[in-house]
């Protein structure tokens, strides 16, 4: 199995469902506009332990280390 690449950057949000997610949308607006085409932003989204909660987690890496 290759090795994962390292990302660029790393971003966890955790903390209600609805301002995780409007912050989500808005890093990823922002992260895009900055890296452009050199990188890829994906974005995963977990239950966090309290209810109502949910965890984030955001990676750049660049398009060359898929």
């Amino acid at each position: 199995m290759p090795a994962r690449p390292r990302p660029i950057l790393a971003v966890r949000l955790i903390g209600p469902a609805d301002v995780v997610t409007a912050q989500r949308a808005a890093l990823v607006a922002q992260l895009t506009t900055a890296y452009g085409d050199r990188a890829t932003c994906r974005t995963s989204t977990h239950h966090a332990s309290r209810t109502g909660e949910i965890r984030v987690y955001i990676t750049v890496t660049a398009k060359g280390d898929e």
